[in-house]
């Protein structure tokens, strides 16, 4: 049960991001703490695409009254309550204020051409940022929507550096977090930058990405991801890096906990069974290789 409960913490814990109408993953927004009636929130975001247009009003019928770049400062003012489907999916107007040469200005931008959010270490800035939605029909009519997000780093003239892609359906996420690690000891790497996305329900998936940071580009690394649903199964990930304890030069190795609830003879009594797997991934500098899956321990676990 301890183990089950600290994945369930896994999936509601964290920093709390914003609510469009369809996503809930910009650091604006009613699961940052900004309710219906009170749509002020003075907070610093940053452009996450090449070029956006600033608008007199929150609609792109709106009349054009600047354009901003990838890397540009703003602050975000206020929701408006006013959405709109572009990119494929349904987001938030946000009222902002920024800087332009001696001149303060306002006007309106459509929330899905700010960042998720952002890091900066060094003149290097890291963010991530939404290019596309793309609704997939699968069988029996199911609409699946994938994700299309963009990994970027910037140096301190907000010239692009590098980019990956990240694909996932993330619809069912309303929390996202960003964070750099330092190296862990992976050879020429700098910075490790990691992304999560969770969910705040039993039953929804929380996704890890990580990329390694060389000084100039960024390398992916394997991600891992952890699910759990209280007293019936649970999924859980662990990577352990070279300079952490197991650790490896050259190696990364991915721990997999899975347990399913068996059926007991003891209606008082609830039967798990447990596995524990481990991944083993060689690390050359530039890529990580999968090398070969162990099962280390198999049992049941009595609650």
């Amino acid at each position: 049960m301890k183990k089950i409960a600290l994945l369930l913490l896994l999936l509601v814990s964290g920093a709390v991001f914003a609510q469009g109408a369809d996503s809930g993953l910009w650091l604006y927004g009613k699961n940052a703490g900004y309710s219906e009636e009170d749509t002020t929130i003075e907070k610093e975001g940053i452009v996450g695409v090449a070029n956006c247009y600033v608008r007199d009003m929150p609609s792109t019928s709106g009349k054009l009254v600047d354009s901003l770049q990838l890397g540009k400062r703003v602050v975000v003012k206020r929701l408006t309550q006013k959405t709109q489907k572009i990119k494929g999916i349904d987001m938030d107007w946000v009222e902002i204020q920024y800087r332009s040469g001696n001149e303060t200005k306002k006007g309106y931008l459509w929330l899905g051409f700010l960042a998720l959010d952002f890091k900066t270490i060094e003149n290097r800035t890291f963010l991530t940022a939404l290019e596309r939605v793309i609704a997939k029909k699968e069988e029996e009519g199911y609409i699946r929507s994938e994700y299309i997000l963009a990994v970027k780093v910037l140096d301190q003239n907000n010239a692009l550096l590098d980019s990956k892609e990240i694909r996932k359906n993330i619809s069912e996420s309303h929390f996202h977090e960003q964070t750099l690690m330092g190296n862990y000891g992976l050879q020429n790497i700098q910075n490790i930058y990691r992304i999560r996305f969770s969910g705040e329900a039993c039953g929804i998936p929380t996704y890890y990405f990580y990329f390694g940071w060389t000084g100039k580009k960024l390398l992916v690394l394997p991600e891992k991801m952890s699910v759990a649903d209280a007293g019936v199964y649970y999924h859980g990930e662990t990577f352990i890096f070279p300079a952490e304890p197991g650790g490896k030069p050259g190696h990364i190795f991915k721990i997999i906990e899975e347990a399913e609830e068996q059926e007991s003879s003891n209606e008082n009594e609830s039967v798990m069974e447990e596995q524990v797997w481990k991944e083993t991934y060689t690390w050359d500098g530039e890529k990580a290789t999968f090398v070969r899956k162990n099962l280390l321990k198999k049992g049941l676990i009595k609650q």
